[in-house]
């Protein structure tokens, strides 16, 4: 645990006025520690506080995996037979008065909550998630390697994918290939589950793959996926047309590309994430689809694959260089198609990079 990232975390407690910061296994906890801990039925947290080093509320059976980690704090271990509630009382009384104490809203379960609340009468707990999570905002040489990484066993998976592709094979055939093709070409893990979407399927933004469709001629097919290196996930949409397009689906793409390309030319230090959003979807609204649009341009990449900082109106808060960011504007014609393309963004001091480099013009596969 670098003494960097720990001052990060005291920096929190100073400027939101917290005692004590409580983090549960996910990507803040592997940022920190380098420790990748399940989130399972077993209470498993870190606690930062201003009085005390680190304390550790482990299970004994992590007792050995966090000690590899070589972190000096204080650790109070639980057994399954005996519960979890005298741990949390001993850690909460080794670290003093607590008012405040801050924890990840989108991580922590309503149980552990309730252990620390039975733990130290009267302490208000307060959903820090944006401060937490914001340590991880800018990107160091080795993360953005790692995203590289991840991206270019993104791109030729889809190119092996491509070859695949022919009428007749099924959503889910062509996703478990894409799949096959992700760990053959080195993914340590999958970003999510892939999605691949065929014809009146891809109007849905986050739909399910079928085994019961058979792609055709004029069908458009949307890819939404990535690989995940050392933690680092990619995250690239790209949408093809099996044979042919009609001349209303060729309009419907360019105008996602239109901007798509918008969003990307918008992304630079200092202007903010509303900013970005609202000139893509002004971009699209401008060519004659705005009923179409269903959400927002795009969110941070990195540890998770969705995190801050999310490029959507009404978020004032201005892109800064070692951000990274997705562009995926997408437009969605019920019953008929759905069409987005995604690229990940680096923020740079002089603009940015696009790490991704699949070519975007249309394609008939």
């Amino acid at each position: 645990m670098s003494k960097e990232k720990v001052e990060k975390i005291q920096s929190i407690l100073d400027k939101q006025g917290l005692d004590a910061i409580a983090i549960v296994p996910g990507s803040n906890f592997l940022y920190i520690t380098g420790g990748n801990f399940h989130l399972m039925e077993r209470p498993t947290i870190l606690i930062f506080s201003k009085t005390t080093k680190p304390i550790g509320i482990m299970p004994v059976l992590e007792l050995d995996s966090f000690a590899k980690l070589d972190i000096d704090a204080d650790v109070f271990e639980w057994q399954d037979s005996d519960g979890y509630q005298s741990a949390f009382d001993k850690a909460l009384k080794k670290i003093g008065p607590v008012s405040k104490i801050g924890v990840e809203g989108q991580r922590m379960r309503v149980f552990e909550m309730q252990a620390i609340h039975k733990a130290s009468q009267g302490i208000e707990i307060i959903n820090a998630q944006k401060e937490i999570s914001g340590i991880r905002l800018l990107k160091s040489t080795d993360e953005i390697d790692s995203l590289r990484k991840a991206i270019e066993i993104s791109e030729n998976s889809l190119n092996k994918t491509l070859e695949f592709v022919e009428v007749g094979k099924t959503e889910i055939e062509i996703k478990n290939y894409l799949i096959q093709q992700l760990y053959n070409f080195g993914a340590e893990d999958i970003a999510f589950d892939p999605i691949v979407l065929a014809s009146d399927n891809s109007g849905l933004p986050h739909g399910h793959s079928r085994n019961d469709y058979k792609v055709k001629e004029g069908d458009c097919l949307l890819f939404d996926f990535g690989a995940t290196v050392r933690g680092y996930n990619s995250d690239m949409t790209r949408t093809f047309f099996i044979g042919s397009a009609s001349d209303e689906f060729k309009k419907i793409y360019e105008a996602v590309l239109k901007a798509n390309l918008e969003g990307i030319n918008s992304s630079k230090p200092g202007i903010s994430l509303h900013e970005v959003d609202d000139n893509v979807l002004n971009s699209l609204a401008g060519s004659g689809y705005e009923d179409l649009i269903v959400h927002k341009t795009g969110h941070g990449l990195g540890l998770d694959v969705h995190e801050d900082p999310y490029v959507m109106r009404k978020n004032y808060d201005l892109l800064e260089a070692g951000m990274v960011i997705t562009i995926e504007p997408g437009l969605y014609k019920k019953d008929s198609l759905g069409i987005r393309i995604e690229d990940d963004v680096l923020i740079t001091k002089d603009g940015n990079e696009v790490l991704t480099s699949f070519p975007k013009e249309l394609k008939l596969l």
